[in-house]
């Protein structure tokens, strides 16, 4: 016969317990457990006796500050409660990033908002990215300018117009959104998207469209993979060039896509259609296969940071934009669907696979 655990119980339980739980508290359902639990927990091996006795600590004090003083104790520890949703899940994205979303009301917010535009997207130009004027004109417009601020200090901004799809029905065209270098990588960006969404949803609109640099990785993995948002359409050079006087000057490539705010949308991609590389990269040059369009699905690779290639190396940024933007036109234009992959890369999925 083995052994028994020569650990003395209340040891062993004195160890598990909450520092900040007495022990007469959850004493007697312990015990309860105990009753119902004890050939698992008076195990042969003491490390297996302490994991049993650490579950059953932890049951016993989800049993104790229950809801639902009449729950039974031995399904708690087999079933324990999963913590409820958010009731908010923007107040949630806020309190993750450690900011608060409210909207641009006072001149103050205006001057912020202007601020936080000016750093991310004209640092240095001497001159507005979007002046205070305009901002002004948005507001008395009724449209929705949500501005994300760290305590006192403004560090990200999203700005949106109310208009109307081709059917006539209400949608909110999302402009700009900036955040500040120093508060990136914290989830500001999901924060603000998602309070624009329940400023949308609250007036009835249902429908949410944005375009976006289809080089730029990190937001199309925000858009298309975190949001869930739908690709509609690859716009070529939808804002012109980008530094028209440099030698290589770059169109401003875009994607549009449609975040619906209600049902559930299909996925952009077929996870078990074995994808090809339409453009892989070979020594930081863009590959292409032209043969990707007999596939059923096709993945479209990405430099990594494509703002320190437009800078260092146009020629290069300019043959990752004519490869991935060739692919892109082509494949949406033939009704393919576009979604992120896991891998870092756009995914293509032929119609009807």
């Amino acid at each position: 016969m083995s052994e028994p655990v020569t650990v003395p119980l209340a040891e062993i339980v004195a160890d598990v317990l909450p520092a900040d739980v007495p022990e007469a508290v959850i004493g007697e359902v312990i015990a309860e457990l105990l009753l119902a639990e004890s050939p698992r927990v008076l195990a042969d091996d003491p490390v297996e006796a302490v994991a049993a006795l650490t579950e059953l600590v932890e049951a016993a004090t989800r049993q104790v500050f229950a809801p639902d003083p009449l729950a039974d104790p031995v399904a708690a520890l087999t079933h324990p409660t999963l913590p409820p949703e958010p009731a908010d899940p923007v107040a949630a994205a806020a309190a993750r990033a450690g900011v608060d979303i409210r909207p641009v009301d006072t001149h103050v917010d205006v001057a912020a908002a202007v601020s936080v535009l000016d750093g991310v997207f004209a640092p240095g130009a001497g001159h507005h990215f979007y002046p205070p004027s305009l901002l002004r004109n948005l507001l008395a417009a009724g449209a929705p300018v949500l501005l994300a601020w760290d305590g006192e200090t403004p560090v990200g901004v999203v700005l949106a117009l109310v208009g109307w799809t081709a059917n006539g029905q209400p949608m909110v065209q999302s402009g700009p959104m900036a955040v500040l270098p120093t508060a990136r990588g914290r989830g500001v960006s999901i924060a603000l998207k998602l309070a624009q969404r329940a400023w949308a949803i609250e007036r009835g609109v249902t429908e949410i469209r944005w375009t976006f640099d289809a080089m730029a990785a990190v937001n199309a993995n925000l858009n298309l993979c975190r949001l869930g948002a739908t690709v509609e359409a690859f716009l070529p050079g939808y804002e012109g060039l980008r530094d028209a006087a440099s030698p290589i000057p770059l169109p401003y490539d875009r994607l549009l896509v449609a975040w619906h705010l209600t049902g559930t949308p299909a996925g952009p991609a077929d996870g078990d259609a074995e994808p090809v590389w339409a453009v892989v990269s070979a020594d930081g040059l863009p590959v292409l296969d032209p043969t990707w369009t007999l596939a059923p699905a096709a993945l479209v690779a990405l430099p990594a940071d494509i703002s320190a290639l437009r800078r260092d190396d146009p020629a290069a940024a300019s043959a990752w934009q004519h490869a991935v933007g060739g692919v892109l036109q082509e494949a949406l234009a033939s009704g393919w669907r576009a979604g992120w992959d896991p891998v870092g890369a756009y995914r293509l999925t032929a119609p009807d696979r």
